[in-house]
């Protein structure tokens, strides 16, 4: 069986998917048996999904700020900024 420090190290493995079967299933065994290392899993994938969700709203802002650039560059003559 996988010591814990095992699993810690193969966690980001587990959660990208990139473990062959015997080392799943290695994993999904200690697992079963450990709440801390099941815990720790857990923890590691829900920072996976903020830090995701948080690169889509930066994405989306930063789509947002071009729309804006955009408008307001079409409000102006030619394009150019005529002011000071």
């Amino acid at each position: 069986m996988l010591s814990c420090k095992e699993v810690a190290e193969r966690a980001s493995a587990l959660i990208d998917g990139e473990l062959g079967m015997f080392d799943l299933l290695q994993m999904r065994l200690h697992l079963a048996m450990c709440k801390g290392c099941s815990a720790f899993v857990r923890q590691m994938r829900i920072t996976r999904d903020l830090t995701a969700s948080a690169a889509l709203l930066d994405d989306q802002r930063a789509d947002e700020v071009d729309r804006r650039i955009a408008a307001i560059l079409s409000r102006l003559p030619d394009g150019r900024h005529t002011g000071p």
